[in-house]
């Protein structure tokens, strides 16, 4: 079952109907809240979509067009939707006095939001609105029947196990997040002064954890300060209030069977590698390439330049062939690589804004189909049962794929030995393309400092 006390959406045009179903839904333990959809808008519409939107219940005719103009309906819900949740996985519920036009309007939702290259809903489900309320007939509102409607809502939710999978993980986040702040908060609780006690405690967390950087970036600083608690709570908030046994039992079977859980076949393996490994950056970007971890591409006008021969003591070529290739290139291959470089101060500079000079690691982007190259793979198609990268302090960061490219994948190589020094802040010649996550980080100064794989890393292969 969807946990207790989740975050639910409501949209209806009737003012009333909408007061009702936020009722309903919170007797049956959700925290709704309501949009009431008004001369073809929603009245107070988010800015931007809501994060941990999971559930919708919306009515289906709602202004415009009439019961029967489906393509209108759809629209009003479809830019809803969009208003509303965004992305990510949730299901829509129709709370209609109509509730047998729902199959029609579902399949209208899902093919015109495939149209518009929109993430439909993962499921759907109806209630009918005249099971717990005769309409037009001037019955007052406590003559509304909210038990019945609970039970409605609780049955419909039961079919989506899947989704109260990843709510119940959402949660335990959450309150792992609630126990953070009460853990702290309970030193300052009977304090004289509490609210300024409270704040007192708040600013010496972040300044002790970053230094005088507190001053220019406060969220992150608290951060820093809070997250070693936040992950201790969550490893230990599983263990107090696991999902339900009827919620995970289809996993516990794929988990529990004699062979591996198989990935599913639309999930390719360089874009799952990706979500692990890095974040792409927007484009056009305001991140900076002295950012941690930054991967910047080398500017054309840069490389074989005066400063980068200095930098690394020869020409594009040659530093390829020396550091990453396992044997000779052609011209075309040669183009087909890019070069990279990969920020990799201190993490206490980089925490305390105390950075001097900034170490950026040398990297290359080469195209999956050309890795045999750099991995001692001979250039006439015969492949060796040995894969081996040029030396020791050369990474395969991973295969990888960027959003809108999942047809062309690349592999990532870093030199832990070759890199060059810039001083704080003076940008790199070149166009910010990606950051690596922070256990891909870690990992890449773990093989900077010893040559040797981090035990513990996940890695996906076809």
């Amino acid at each position: 079952m969807i946990p207790s006390y989740s975050k639910v959406v409501a949209i209806d045009d009737n003012e009333d109907h909408l007061h009702k179903i936020v009722w309903g839904l919170g007797k049956a333990g959700f925290c709704a809240i309501p949009f009431l959809f008004e001369d073809g808008r929603l009245e107070g519409a988010p800015k931007n979509p809501l994060t941990g939107v999971r559930v919708v219940f919306s009515d289906i005719h709602m202004v415009g067009g009439g019961q029967n103009v489906e393509k209108v309906h759809a629209d009003n819900i479809i830019r809803c939707l969009r208003a509303i949740v965004g992305s990510g996985p949730y299901v829509l519920i129709f709370w209609s006095q109509f509730p047998g036009d729902a199959q029609q309007i579902q399949t209208r939702i899902c093919e015109r939001m495939k149209e518009r290259e929109l993430p439909a809903p993962i499921g759907f489900a109806a209630i009918d609105k005249n099971a717990v309320m005769r309409i037009g007939e001037g019955l007052e509102n406590d003559e509304f029947d909210a038990n019945r409607l609970r039970e409605l809502i609780v049955a419909e939710l039961q079919q989506f196990r899947t989704l109260a999978v990843a709510l119940s993980w959402e949660d335990r986040a959450a309150r792992a997040a609630a126990r953070t702040t009460n853990r702290l908060f309970d030193l300052v609780r009977r304090s004289v002064n509490v609210p300024e006690d409270w704040e007192n405690l708040l600013a010496h967390l972040a300044y002790e954890a970053v230094g005088p950087a507190a001053k220019e970036d406060l969220t992150s600083a608290l951060d820093a300060a809070l997250l070693p608690l936040l992950e201790d709570q969550l490893t230990l908030i599983g263990k107090d209030e696991p999902p339900a046994r009827e919620d995970i039992q289809r996993l516990m079977d794929l988990v529990g069977g004699e062979a591996r859980p198989e990935r599913p076949s639309g999930v390719a393996v360089p874009l799952l590698n990706a979500s692990y490994l890095i974040e792409e950056l927007p484009t056009p970007t305001t991140a900076n390439s002295w950012g941690r971890g930054i991967v910047t591409e080398l500017g054309n006008s840069f490389i074989n330049s005066g400063e980068f021969v200095q930098a690394f003591g020869c020409n594009d070529a040659i530093l390829i062939r020396q550091e990453f290739a396992t044997r000779d290139l052609e011209s075309e291959e040669r183009r087909a690589v890019k070069l990279q470089v990969v920020e990799l101060g201190p993490e206490c500079d980089h925490v305390q804004s105390k950075i001097a000079t900034h170490r950026y690691l040398l990297a290359l982007l080469v195209p999956s189909e050309l890795i045999g190259a750099f991995t001692g793979q001979p250039a006439n198609g015969k492949k060796q049962t040995t894969r081996r990268l040029r030396n020791d302090s050369v990474i395969d960061v991973g295969e990888i794929a960027f959003e809108g490219t999942s047809e062309q994948s690349w592999h990532l190589l870093v030199s832990c030995r070759c890199f060059m020094s810039r001083a704080a802040k003076i940008p790199v010649n070149g166009r910010p393309r990606f950051r690596l996550r922070r256990l891909t980080i870690e990992e890449l100064a773990h093989r900077y400092i010893t040559h040797a794989r981090r035990p513990g890393v996940m890695r996906f292969t076809g």
